[in-house]
């Protein structure tokens, strides 16, 4: 009666396994939802409830990310004088409606427009013998004042913008499935910020980088990606499922022994095969992919901090707090670390079984 009971049992695990293999999961939650259920079910312990994701900390507020900049006000006569540098037209853009409530991208791309023209018009003049040397002063008071505000405009343009801002809400949508490209999309257009930011740094005969006359198509790939919170969202989710399924199989391999003298029981057997169509076949890859842009995304954030350290600009205290604990490789409580701890513990947990069972994958599975 007892072996026939079992056999029921495990008759009804294959049954309903052959039932809901036919719905393709249609999301991450989906699909880790089904291997938690696939993985309590067969070790006959209870599945754990899935709270919701924890509430990351809040990115710092703008006004405290902002750093102040002095403007640089000249009289109309003085203003005439400038046109020797051909600077009419810009300084006429900023005194525009339109110019006096640009966006932080608008305000960077013209302060970076700016710099470079009145460099230019500098170097020029001091190469010029016969060059009115009031003008050079002019010019050359109006360059430092540019110059010492430069960073400082530069790093506005860029965390005082609502596009970078929304990257960091704490808002729980996941990376999909299946890669729609998005999230390397997002990297790449930070990555076109971080070379205008850098540009100024090539010398004194520095460029004006090509990207900067489509600056507003990577902060709207920024926008409309918002691939941050669906990186940090995704590893939460990782997270929490990943520590969950290892109690699961933790507390299943206390409660009853799958295997009698390293060979593998029937319900060994099926376990075996939530390891490779589950784990192996539809967690791994999802898990793959989330690794690979958390590591990408966390870089290039890290990169972007490092090129105003080369204008001797360090963060507001608020975002440097907010970076260790939400975007830190190195802080042992940070979003990344858990991270680790429960994808490091999750496959302990699966060697832990098939070791007790003879059935470790060998190097050709």
């Amino acid at each position: 009666m007892y072996r026939f009971r079992n056999s029921l049992k495990l008759l009804c695990w294959i049954g309903l396994g052959i039932f809901i293999s036919g719905c393709e999961p249609s999301s991450p939650e989906d699909m880790l939802n089904n291997y938690q259920y696939r993985i309590s079910n067969v070790m006959e312990v209870s599945q754990a409830v899935i709270s919701d994701l924890p509430t990351r900390p809040a990115f710092p507020l703008r006004r405290h990310l902002i750093y102040p900049t002095l403007e640089v006000r000249e009289g109309l006569l003085d203003v005439i004088n400038l046109k020797t540098c051909n600077l009419l037209p810009l300084i006429a853009e900023r005194n525009s409606s339109l110019g006096k409530v640009y966006a932080p991208s608008q305000k960077m791309r013209y302060e970076l427009t700016f710099y470079h023209a009145i460099g230019q018009c500098k170097k020029a003049l001091e190469d010029t013998p016969t060059a009115d040397q009031a003008l050079l002063a002019q010019v050359s008071s109006i360059y430092q004042a540019k110059h010492d505000n430069l960073p400082a405009e530069l790093w506005n343009g860029i965390f005082t913008a609502k596009e970078l801002e929304l990257n960091f809400s704490r808002a729980k949508e996941t990376l999909p499935l299946i890669d729609d490209g998005s999230s390397q999309n997002s990297i790449n257009a930070m990555k076109t910020l971080i070379g205008i930011i850098r540009a100024p740094l090539a010398g004194d005969r520095w460029e004006l980088p090509p990207a900067l006359d489509t600056i507003e198509s990577s902060y709207n790939v920024l926008y409309n990606n918002r691939s941050g919170p669906k990186i940090l969202s995704s590893l939460q989710l990782l997270t929490t499922h990943l520590s969950q399924a290892s109690d699961t199989l933790e507390r299943g391999l206390q409660q009853k022994q799958l295997c009698f003298n390293n060979t593998p029981s029937t319900r060994a057997k099926i376990i075996q095969n939530v390891f490779y169509k589950y784990y192996i076949g539809e967690v791994q890859p999802y898990l793959a992919n989330v690794h690979k842009y958390a590591v990408a995304w966390t870089a290039v954030n890290k990169e972007l901090m490092a090129s105003f350290k080369a204008y001797n600009l360090e963060p507001p205290e608020q975002l440097a707090k907010y970076q260790h604990v939400v975007l830190s490789h190195d802080e042992p409580d940070s979003l990344w670390a858990r991270y680790l701890e429960a994808r490091n513990k999750h496959t302990q947990s699966w060697q832990k079984l098939l070791k007790q069972c003879g059935m470790m994958p060998k190097h050709s599975d």
